[in-house]
């Protein structure tokens, strides 16, 4: 049980602490594989996910069953997302001898952690299942999820594909499992309480369950990237790269642009640079509606009329804005401050811009407003590169790049992350991206480096040795 909350033997187990049970049962048997074996297992897996016929079902599965998004687009998403992850996992070492340091004398040794539980939100019902599976079998755990109501089907459909390729390659199928439906909170709860560590990706109240289960645990946050522009970079530039990450999904990603603060002089550039690139700028009184808006979802998650995820069309029609408003790619908004709700547009289609007297006062604000797991800079400038980080203080900060690069691209370092973190700001036991390493433990061995000059001593070399 590894010290996690049990039933009482008058009470009947849980559905959570049955399929924990399951997953354990599978993790042990998974612990005793060889390593290059499980190398051909994770990709076994990898191949059968990144088939595009098996991507495109689960892409039209996504977009029926949650009502966001494009099945064409979503198919692009997950073909990309899968295709960086099993990049990172050619170079991962998260099982066997990881590491060896002869000058030291340390050799590290990567194991299994256990069980892994993890919330499937509305905005990732398949990049979250599909990674976290070949990055929870490369550390040789099991993995168990917990979708969001909106995504049970999706869910399981992911993790039937890959229960499918475990019976094939002659591993434990419980080695990947899902709660059984109906979804709810308490089973989420649950779950975290009884695995070994904990992915809490979604909402506050997601994310807020994963901070107080007392579980290891990476609680994500949802709230778009912050970039800072100043102004050195011609705003047709900068305005390309934030309409890419406005739009990704349609908006629907925590490393989506959902805001820029550049420097004062630029923002009627930057707005008319976003207008070309397809975005529509929303006036006074259509702002008051996007507020109103966004303040009737905050309450309900999984309401009618929630705006995340749903296409341009969709928000402009919900906010009766003109017919040039309905072939736009996004919106844009000046807000009104800091404060305004407007300040920064996570999860839709949209993107705020602000102004500010220097690139000092922007960084500022942008610290003020912007979340810690991720943020971009655009600049010519080296140094203004290098205080935008140390001032932001991201987990992962993008330079000249839309924000989505943050979760990795071929275009820049960084592995593939299905989720990111803020580390101790944000309340999260990670910092940067999710990335296998951090799904295995590891055990670092030393042996003596000098040589023992008292033999005699039958082993005890400088210890001091009591009467």
């Amino acid at each position: 049980t590894n010290g996690r909350s049990e039933t009482s033997a008058a009470d009947p187990p849980s559905r959570a602490a049955r399929a924990v049970t399951a997953a354990r049962t599978a993790a042990d048997e998974l612990a005793d594989w060889d390593p290059d074996d499980v190398d051909a297992l994770v990709r076994s897996v990898g191949e059968r996910l990144a088939d595009s016929e098996t991507v495109s079902r689960i892409a039209r599965s996504a977009a029926n069953e949650t009502g966001r998004g494009h099945p064409g687009t979503k198919a692009e998403k997950i073909a990309t997302m899968l295709d960086a992850a099993r990049r990172t996992l050619r170079n991962a070492s998260t099982a066997g001898v990881v590491d060896r340091d002869g000058a030291a004398g340390t050799v590290t040794v990567a194991g299994p952690t256990g069980v892994v539980g993890a919330a499937v939100p509305a905005t990732h019902p398949v990049v979250i299942p599909a990674v976290l599976s070949l990055y929870g079998l490369a550390a040789r755990n099991a993995v168990v999820f917990a979708p969001s109501p909106s995504t049970v089907e999706t869910c399981d459909v992911v993790v039937e594909t890959v229960r499918r390729a475990l019976a094939d390659a002659g591993a434990p199928t419980g080695a990947v499992s899902m709660l059984p439906a109906p979804a709810a909170k308490p089973e989420t709860d649950a779950l975290f309480e009884r695995a070994d560590f904990v992915v809490a990706a979604g909402s506050e109240a997601t994310v807020a369950a994963g901070q107080r289960c007392g579980t290891p645990n990476v609680a994500t946050s949802a709230d778009g990237v912050v970039s800072v522009a100043d102004g050195s970079v011609p705003a047709e530039a900068v305005a390309t790269r934030v309409a890419v990450g406005a739009t990704y999904d349609f908006g629907a990603h925590p490393a989506g642009d959902a805001a820029v603060v550049t420097v004062s002089p630029a923002v009627d550039q930057l707005c008319a640079a976003l207008e070309a690139e397809g975005g529509y700028v929303l006036d006074a009184a259509e702002r008051d509606r996007l507020r109103a808006l966004l303040d009737e979802d905050e309450a309900d998650e999984n309401a009618e009329a929630d705006p995340r995820g749903n296409s341009p069309r969709w928000l402009a029609a919900a906010l009766d804005l003109p017919s040039a408003a309905r072939e736009a790619a996004f919106l844009v908004a000046e807000p009104d401050g800091a404060a305004d709700p407007l300040a920064t547009l996570p999860g839709i289609p949209a993107v705020a811009v602000h102004g500010r007297s220097g690139f000092d006062a922007a960084t500022a604000l942008a610290a003020e407003i912007g979340s810690r797991h991720a943020a971009a800079v655009h600049t010519t400038q080296q140094r203004r590169a290098r205080r935008a980080a140390e001032r932001l203080a991201p987990g992962r900060l993008v330079v000249n790049q839309p924000g989505i690069a943050a979760t990795g691209a071929r275009s820049n370092g960084f592995e593939a992350a299905p989720v990111l973190g803020g580390g101790a700001a944000e309340g999260s036991q990670l910092r940067g991206g999710l990335t296998p390493d951090r799904l295995a433990q590891t055990a670092t061995v030393a042996a003596t480096s000098i040589a023992d000059e008292a033999s005699h001593r039958n082993g005890a070399g400088d210890t001091l040795r009591g009467p």
